[in-house]
Protein backbone atom coordinates (compact mmCIF):
# COMPACT_ATOMS: atom_id res chain seq x y z
CA UNK A 1 0.00 0.00 0.00
CA UNK A 2 2.94 2.54 0.88
CA UNK A 3 4.72 1.77 -3.12
CA UNK A 4 1.13 3.26 -4.52
CA UNK A 5 1.41 6.77 -3.04
CA UNK A 6 5.39 6.95 -3.33
CA UNK A 7 4.90 6.10 -7.07
CA UNK A 8 2.15 8.96 -7.36
CA UNK A 9 4.09 11.01 -5.86
CA UNK A 10 7.16 11.04 -7.86
CA UNK A 11 5.61 10.83 -11.00
CA UNK A 12 3.93 14.41 -9.96
CA UNK A 13 7.34 15.62 -8.85
CA UNK A 14 8.72 14.40 -12.37
CA UNK A 15 5.52 16.73 -13.82
CA UNK A 16 6.09 19.55 -12.30
CA UNK A 17 10.23 19.34 -12.91
CA UNK A 18 9.13 18.93 -16.12
CA UNK A 19 6.79 21.75 -16.87
CA UNK A 20 8.95 23.82 -14.67
CA UNK A 21 11.65 23.62 -17.57
CA UNK A 22 9.50 23.19 -19.91
CA UNK A 23 8.40 27.28 -18.73
CA UNK A 24 11.74 27.96 -18.49
CA UNK A 25 12.89 27.12 -21.82
CA UNK A 26 9.85 29.62 -22.66
CA UNK A 27 10.92 32.19 -20.82
CA UNK A 28 14.34 32.48 -22.11
CA UNK A 29 13.63 32.68 -25.92
CA UNK A 30 14.55 36.29 -27.42
CA UNK A 31 11.76 37.02 -29.22
CA UNK A 32 13.99 38.54 -32.03
CA UNK A 33 15.39 34.90 -32.45
CA UNK A 34 12.35 33.02 -32.55
CA UNK A 35 11.19 35.12 -35.08
CA UNK A 36 13.94 35.25 -37.03
CA UNK A 37 14.37 33.10 -40.30
CA UNK A 38 17.41 30.87 -41.06
CA UNK A 39 19.05 30.92 -44.19
CA UNK A 40 21.47 28.33 -45.43
CA UNK A 41 24.48 28.53 -46.76
CA UNK A 42 23.77 29.36 -50.79
CA UNK A 43 20.31 30.78 -50.27
CA UNK A 44 19.50 33.80 -51.91
CA UNK A 45 18.22 37.07 -49.96
CA UNK A 46 16.88 40.79 -50.27
CA UNK A 47 17.37 42.80 -47.90
CA UNK A 48 15.33 45.35 -47.00
CA UNK A 49 17.10 48.08 -45.27
CA UNK A 50 17.07 49.28 -42.08
CA UNK A 51 18.77 52.50 -42.88
CA UNK A 52 17.31 55.80 -42.09
CA UNK A 53 14.67 57.72 -42.57
CA UNK A 54 13.47 53.83 -41.46
CA UNK A 55 13.71 53.12 -37.50
CA UNK A 56 13.14 49.21 -38.54
CA UNK A 57 16.84 46.85 -38.57
CA UNK A 58 17.53 45.19 -42.24
CA UNK A 59 16.12 42.06 -42.65
CA UNK A 60 16.90 39.82 -45.19
CA UNK A 61 14.22 37.72 -47.65
CA UNK A 62 14.81 34.74 -49.34
CA UNK A 63 14.25 34.94 -53.48
CA UNK A 64 15.29 33.72 -56.64
CA UNK A 65 18.67 34.37 -57.12
CA UNK A 66 18.39 35.71 -60.55
CA UNK A 67 16.50 38.80 -58.37
CA UNK A 68 18.92 41.67 -59.16
CA UNK A 69 19.82 43.08 -56.50
CA UNK A 70 19.78 40.04 -54.43
CA UNK A 71 22.67 38.23 -52.28
CA UNK A 72 23.95 34.53 -52.05
CA UNK A 73 24.37 33.39 -48.89
CA UNK A 74 28.32 32.80 -48.89
CA UNK A 75 28.70 31.67 -45.20
CA UNK A 76 28.19 32.67 -41.80
CA UNK A 77 29.58 34.16 -39.26
CA UNK A 78 31.31 32.37 -36.03
CA UNK A 79 30.08 32.98 -32.30
CA UNK A 80 31.86 36.51 -32.37
CA UNK A 81 29.97 37.44 -35.18
CA UNK A 82 32.70 37.86 -38.45
CA UNK A 83 32.71 36.22 -41.49
CA UNK A 84 35.56 34.01 -42.87
CA UNK A 85 36.82 36.92 -44.87
CA UNK A 86 36.31 40.32 -44.69
CA UNK A 87 35.41 40.28 -48.59
CA UNK A 88 32.24 39.24 -47.30
CA UNK A 89 29.91 41.86 -47.44
CA UNK A 90 27.88 41.74 -43.57
CA UNK A 91 25.99 44.41 -41.99
CA UNK A 92 26.60 44.64 -38.50
CA UNK A 93 24.12 43.88 -35.19
CA UNK A 94 23.42 47.59 -34.82
CA UNK A 95 22.11 47.81 -38.49
CA UNK A 96 20.30 44.44 -39.20
CA UNK A 97 18.16 41.94 -36.89
CA UNK A 98 19.81 38.60 -35.71
CA UNK A 99 19.53 36.05 -37.92
CA UNK A 100 20.30 38.92 -40.87
CA UNK A 101 23.52 39.64 -39.08
CA UNK A 102 24.41 36.09 -39.22
CA UNK A 103 24.65 36.36 -42.53
CA UNK A 104 28.10 36.32 -44.83
CA UNK A 105 26.89 37.84 -48.28
CA UNK A 106 28.30 37.64 -52.08
CA UNK A 107 25.97 40.49 -54.28
CA UNK A 108 24.30 38.95 -57.09
CA UNK A 109 24.57 41.79 -59.78
CA UNK A 110 24.43 41.62 -63.63
CA UNK A 111 26.98 43.26 -65.97
CA UNK A 112 26.82 46.84 -67.81
CA UNK A 113 24.11 47.58 -64.80
CA UNK A 114 24.57 50.37 -62.04
CA UNK A 115 23.96 50.26 -58.40
CA UNK A 116 23.74 53.02 -56.07
CA UNK A 117 25.76 51.34 -52.42
CA UNK A 118 23.72 52.93 -49.81
CA UNK A 119 26.53 53.93 -46.93
CA UNK A 120 27.21 53.20 -44.38
CA UNK A 121 27.17 49.27 -44.92
CA UNK A 122 27.14 49.08 -48.54
CA UNK A 123 23.59 47.31 -49.40
CA UNK A 124 22.84 48.09 -53.19
CA UNK A 125 20.41 49.55 -55.51
CA UNK A 126 19.69 49.03 -58.95
CA UNK A 127 19.71 51.99 -60.71
CA UNK A 128 20.03 54.30 -63.95
CA UNK A 129 23.44 55.40 -64.90
CA UNK A 130 23.34 58.97 -64.43
CA UNK A 131 25.04 60.83 -61.53
CA UNK A 132 23.60 61.53 -58.29
CA UNK A 133 23.72 63.34 -55.72
CA UNK A 134 23.88 60.15 -52.88
CA UNK A 135 25.68 57.61 -52.22
CA UNK A 136 28.75 55.72 -54.57
CA UNK A 137 27.19 55.15 -57.99
CA UNK A 138 29.20 52.27 -59.65
CA UNK A 139 28.84 49.98 -62.89
CA UNK A 140 29.66 46.75 -63.05
CA UNK A 141 31.39 45.96 -66.20
CA UNK A 142 32.51 42.13 -65.84
CA UNK A 143 31.21 39.33 -63.93
CA UNK A 144 33.12 36.65 -63.28
CA UNK A 145 32.60 33.35 -61.45
CA UNK A 146 35.93 32.99 -60.21
CA UNK A 147 37.87 34.87 -57.16
CA UNK A 148 40.59 36.71 -58.63
CA UNK A 149 41.76 40.00 -57.09
CA UNK A 150 43.92 40.60 -61.01
CA UNK A 151 41.05 40.11 -63.19
CA UNK A 152 40.17 42.99 -63.98
CA UNK A 153 41.53 45.81 -65.63
CA UNK A 154 43.83 48.29 -63.75
CA UNK A 155 42.48 51.75 -64.74
CA UNK A 156 41.66 55.23 -62.66
CA UNK A 157 38.25 54.48 -60.84
CA UNK A 158 38.07 50.68 -61.70
CA UNK A 159 38.43 48.06 -59.10
CA UNK A 160 37.58 44.12 -58.28
CA UNK A 161 34.98 42.76 -55.87
CA UNK A 162 36.37 39.22 -55.27
CA UNK A 163 34.58 36.58 -53.30
CA UNK A 164 35.61 33.37 -52.21
CA UNK A 165 32.21 31.38 -52.19
CA UNK A 166 30.44 31.09 -54.35
CA UNK A 167 33.89 32.37 -56.12
CA UNK A 168 32.76 35.52 -57.97
CA UNK A 169 34.39 38.26 -58.98
CA UNK A 170 33.09 41.79 -60.13
CA UNK A 171 35.08 44.38 -62.10
CA UNK A 172 33.43 47.85 -61.35
CA UNK A 173 33.80 51.43 -62.73
CA UNK A 174 32.99 54.26 -59.80
CA UNK A 175 30.80 56.62 -61.73
CA UNK A 176 30.75 59.03 -58.89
Amino acid sequence: MTRRPLRIAALVAALVVMAGLAGCGVRTVDPDVAASTVFAVGDCVEIDSGIAPSPDPARATEVSCTEDPSYTVGATTNAAGDCPTSEYQHLPTAYAEPSTARLCLVPNLVANQCYLMEMPIGLVEKVSCNPRDDGVLVQVTQRLDVRDQSACPAAAGSYAWPYPAPARTYCTRTLF
